[in-house]
């Protein structure tokens, strides 16, 4: 009887070495819904109303650049297109992220236990030294939704009226709002998400 139980024992134990050993298939049952916390409905029902939008342009974690192709470990993450799926999306095909979180499809944390709250700030800065383009419109909240203060104050902008000399090829080369945008933030290509105020001398719409 104790071989038995010996063997049946050392059967379990085997299974389970196995198992662990063993690489994770694919993900294929978890979906955006799984990531957002249920919210999947809100973002694809957004963009069922927009239909001049496109489809969400995402790189594969097998292409991405970051990621080992050769890894075995690579299929226990989840694709980035299975996450954002449930993400409005701008014109040119990338996740709106601001819109997600003005439709309550995520909710940033303050910290990773998600026990403190994000100290949003409500105060509004106009851009008014933009020629012939749209005034820029910068809001404070947007950003501190996501950010604490001292991501940006005071290494890249100093918190002082008329201190930051900004221009676009500044932006273009990286410097001020580029740290962010273009990188893991919109891209500087939807001008209309920045310079948001038209003006007398202002151009159309041309989006």
């Amino acid at each position: 009887m104790r071989v038995f139980f010996t063997t049946l024992i050392l059967l379990g134990l085997s299974f389970l070495l196995l198992v662990a050993c063993s690489s994770p298939p694919p993900s294929t049952s978890r979906s955006a819904s799984y990531v957002v916390d249920g919210s999947e409905d809100t973002g694809t029902s957004w963009r069922r109303s927009t239909p001049s939008q496109v489809m969400l342009e995402v790189e594969p974690l097998a292409s991405d650049g970051i990621h080992d192709p050769e890894s075995e470990a690579l299929p226990v993450l989840q694709e980035p297109a299975e996450a954002l799926a449930a993400f409005p999306i701008d014109r040119r095909g990338a996740a709106d992220w601001v819109k997600a979180l003005d439709l309550g499809i995520i909710s940033p944390r303050a910290d990773l236990l998600g026990e403190s709250e994000m100290a949003v700030l409500d105060m509004d800065i106009m851009f008014k030294d933009t020629g012939a383009m749209p005034w820029v419109l910068f809001p404070h909240d947007k950003h501190t939704a996501w950010l604490d203060c001292t991501n940006c104050h005071d290494e890249i902008f100093i918190p002082q009226a008329g201190a930051n000399k900004i221009t676009m090829d500044a932006v273009l080369a990286g410097e001020f709002c580029g740290r962010c945008h273009g990188k893991v933030s919109f891209t500087l290509w939807v001008c209309e998400r920045c310079h948001s105020v038209p003006h007398e001398g202002s151009p159309a719409k041309w989006w």
